[in-house]
């Protein structure tokens, strides 16, 4: 699984160089999420507003950045989430 993560993590970076600065600043990815209106009626998650001030709450600097499937195609209707502890 973490070699499945190491991965994509390496095709977003050679992909797009705001998620190599991203990972360069220390931002570690911690899950793609929908972002506002753009979830599916009755489908289950949380938009990524949400997921942005539940990991602020924690103690996290936290960026949005466009998100990516598996093959390296953006997803227009989610954004990707980045964290990394505040200094």
């Amino acid at each position: 699984m973490a070699g499945g993560r190491e991965a994509y993590l390496a095709l977003l970076a050679g992909k797009d160089p705001k998620i190599q600065k991203l990972l360069d600043d220390g931002y570690e990815f911690v899950t793609n999420a929908f972002r506002p209106g753009a979830k599916p009626s009755g489908f289950k998650a949380k938009e990524d507003r949400e997921i942005v001030r539940e990991l602020q709450r924690q103690g996290y600097e936290v960026e949005l950045w466009l998100a990516y499937d598996e093959r390296g195609t953006a997803i227009a209707t989610m954004s990707s989430i980045w964290r990394r502890k505040r200094a």
